[in-house]
């Protein structure tokens, strides 16, 4: 068994395993054998402490590892699932196995064959750490050759491989094999293949996501292992495209699927093999809000994007492998007219119900005034027997008014509507009602953005409104184009340095260019949610009152405001959604902390991690490439004094969105680098002077030819502390200065790497 000592080389020591000729044939004898648990099997105080840090500390994505991640190791396993099955690769190599031996697995006593997938015969069930996912090289001749499509479900094979995680950083990955292009797969005997084993949302899950909580100590085990769910309900559609929902238990605990095989998605343009269109257009259409699942079955992973705080995630494979349980009514389509409500006024509320299984018996409306006691309404069809609408009676001004709908069928089987969200929270009344405020005068930013509820939507969705306040962002100060997909556009406005006072504004550019910062203006638009933001969108009409006012001045407030687990609505972070915010003594914690998403880097000052987009006009980077550009690179461990910036929201996490250099207030480099004028001594790293140190020391090096150069430090655990250097440099002798204000005492390791050479050291932090 492996040590932490071992899993610290993982990150200061470098490793050939990746350094592989594939063109030589190469013996899988060669390499150490070990069983698949072995790869998984993550101790369970480390995946305790996980459970306890979510993913606030990104450096802490080591704590759910295995022992033998970057390892070059041989296998033998059972195949589960055989290639051309599971598409996460173009070319479908890929494959699912499992642990062999009796010892591994457990007889099936019973099963209903009814409701069998196509997995390997009924013989045994899954276990625990037994699982992985192989994922191929693109490499794709040389492992034809190697004879990775001649494997079939239930072959045991010999497999030689590199066991790597994915996506990295990230406390939210998953163990797969890569299997070395070379060598070959031996088939050496045969299995009774198993079934998935049962599990519940609880143990990968706590709560309704994004506010609840990953369970790493009781999720891991069940990393690449088929496993079952019974009695589960859909509670949103997250990604029709990919075909992805979430569902939830009895208790509200939540996860979402995602579509390995491409079964279950329809209109994405690839056909599963053998084609099954029929199947398409018959399960998905099914999946909507509210669709009790009698049992879905598939392997646990995870994903890397927007989704991946969504934690494990549930891969169906075959078809057969979701089974519908009974389709209570649906109901969709809410209406109030009119939207904003006047005291001379009644409200009439529509939506569309359809029945499920049975038909509807009784569609209700149920209101309350200023959190009195609920009325019931009944609500009539009016159009066939799809629409139906009640009126909520004339009430006085001022008057807070909340309500939701209920459909019931014929078998007492009830759906609730009770707000505009997407999230599965519009089924939970614990979560907000569908409300407005009679009134008889012009909405504010406030009255547009304010919610009482953790839905986290506003009252007045759809209606179309003039609205004033000062311009915070104009296209001096953001993209009119964000960076990526996950980003925001250019205009915000605010009416006072207050709560629920700020919000952004979208439309033609025509129209808004001629607006500038501090202008007072009014925008006539539409009142819109975009992916969970409060907007003022399709604007038609934009009058500028005066120009030339006083700065709006932001409010300041904790990172922690803001952190990983701030889910939308969240009472302490959405009254400053679309607001000007600063954010005083914050430290650089993680340079990539979305995969795929260069254009976002996290900061923290001691109370939880907020992401800062790049969508503004400012030249501080992430990215060390941008040095070509004159950007300033941010590293991990550089100190700002004060970061201001708008309030954005996207793929579940609060952003702040710095606008130009102006919002970027004493900026410390902790890694400073100074070049001497001294011919280099080849490659050479010495001691760090003074050492012990407080609070910092400096590191000489050189390198001898020009080369990309980094220089790290590491815990004794092995987790990276700070960056110092990460880039091209010329031949020469270098000084860098770690300034390590705000870590703790104790022994650290800092590793110099430049082409093939590296080499590490120690020293002491005495405070």
């Amino acid at each position: 068994m492996k040590t932490l000592t071992l899993l610290l080389s993982l990150f200061i020591f470098s490793s050939a395993s990746f350094a592989v000729n594939s063109s030589v044939k190469k013996q899988s004898a060669s390499y150490p054998a070990v069983s698949i648990r072995d790869i998984q099997y993550s101790p369970p105080e480390s995946l305790a402490i996980a459970d306890s840090l979510q993913s606030n500390i990104p450096s802490r994505w080591t704590l759910q590892l295995g022992q033998y991640v970057n390892d070059t190791v041989t296998v033998t396993a059972v195949c589960v699932v055989p290639g051309k099955v599971i598409t996460f690769t173009q070319a479908g190599f890929t494959m699912l196995l499992s642990d062999t031996g009796a010892g591994q697995f457990q007889k099936i006593k019973e099963r209903n064959s009814s409701k069998l997938s196509n997995y390997c015969n009924d013989a045994m069930d899954a276990t625990p750490w037994a699982g992985v996912f192989v994922r191929a090289s693109s490499d794709t001749t040389t492992h034809i050759n190697d004879g990775f499509l001649n494997v079939q479900c239930g072959d045991i094979i010999r497999m030689t491989g590199v066991v790597t995680d994915f996506p990295l950083t990230s406390m939210n990955s998953a163990t797969q094999f890569q299997p070395i292009p070379g060598i070959p797969i031996e088939i050496i005997g045969s299995q009774d293949g198993h079934q998935p084993i049962s599990v519940t949302v609880a143990d990968f899950y706590n709560g309704l996501f994004p506010n609840g909580t990953v369970r790493y100590s009781t999720g891991e085990q069940y990393e690449g292992v088929l496993v079952e769910m019974t009695n589960v309900k859909v509670s949103a559609r997250v990604n029709t495209a990919r075909g992805t929902f979430m569902f939830v238990d009895e208790a509200g605990n939540s996860m979402t699927t995602y579509d390995a095989s491409r079964y279950f998605t329809l209109g994405h343009g690839t056909v599963p093999v053998p084609p099954d269109s029929v199947y398409l257009n018959y399960v998905w259409p099914r999946i909507q809000t509210g669709t009790v699942i009698d049992t879905i079955r598939g392997f646990i992973t995870t994903v890397s994007g927007g989704e991946n705080p969504r934690g494990y995630r549930l891969a169906p494979i075959y078809r057969g492998d979701i089974i519908i349980g009974y389709q209570p009514p649906l109901v969709t389509s809410h209406r109030r007219y009119p939207v904003i409500v006047p005291s001379d006024s009644t409200a009439r509320i529509t939506c569309i119900v359809r029945e499920g299984e049975n038909p509807v018996n009784a569609v209700q409306l149920f209101y309350r005034v200023n959190y009195g006691v609920f009325q019931p309404l009944s609500m009539a069809a009016t159009s066939g027997d799809t629409l139906y609408e009640a009126v909520i009676p004339q009430q006085s001004v001022n008057s807070f008014v909340n309500y939701f709908i209920k459909v019931a069928d014929d078998n007492d089987s009830v759906t609730i509507l009770a707000s505009s969200a997407t999230d599965g929270s519009q089924l939970d009344t614990s979560k907000g009602f569908f409300f407005y405020t009679v009134l008889n005068r012009a909405l504010t930013i406030a009255d547009i953005q304010y919610t009482p509820f953790l839905n986290g939507r506003s009252g007045y969705i759809g209606a179309v409104i003039p609205v004033s306040g000062f311009v915070t962002a104009d296209t001096a100060h953001l993209r009119s184009t964000p960076l990526t997909g996950g980003g925001t556009s250019t205009w915000y406005i605010q009416d006072s340095s207050t709560a629920w006072n700020g919000i952004w504004v979208v439309g033609a550019e025509s129209l808004l260019a001629s607006t500038k910062n501090n202008d007072n203006i009014t925008v006539t638009g539409t009142i819109q949610e975009q992916f969970s933001v409060t907007r003022i969108g399709a604007v038609s009409n934009v009058v500028i009152n005066s120009t030339g006012n006083p700065l709006r001045n932001p409010i300041s407030l904790t990172t922690g405001t803001f952190g990983p687990s701030v889910g939308n609505g969240n009472p302490i972070a959405e009254p400053f959604e679309g607001g000007l915010v600063a954010l005083d003594s914050v430290t650089v914690t993680n340079v990539f902390p979305t995969f795929a998403d260069p254009t976002e880097y996290e900061v923290d000052d001691g109370t939880g991690p907020i992401i800062v987009r790049r969508d503004g006009k400012n030249t501080y980077s992430n990215v060390e490439a941008d040095t070509i550009f004159g950007y300033t690179i941010l590293r991990q461990g550089d100190k700002i004094g004060r970061l201001v910036g708008v309030m954005y929201f996207a793929n579940n996490r609060y952003k702040i969105v710095p606008r130009t250099n102006s919002d970027f207030i004493d900026v410390m480099h902790v890694g400073v680098l100074e070049r001497e004028q001294t011919l280099p001594e080849g490659f050479v790293l010495h001691q760090n002077y003074p050492n012990p140190f407080n609070p910092s020391s400096n590191i000489r090096f050189a390198i001898a030819s020009s080369d990309f150069v980094s220089l790290k430090i590491f815990d004794v655990l092995g987790r990276e502390v700070a960056t110092l250097v990460n880039e091209t440099l010329e031949a020469g002798t270098y000084t860098a200065k770690w300034n390590a204000t705000g870590v703790p005492s104790g022994m650290y390791f800092y590793r110099l790497s430049s082409g093939t050479n590296t080499e590490t050291k120690k020293m002491v932090l005495l405070k």
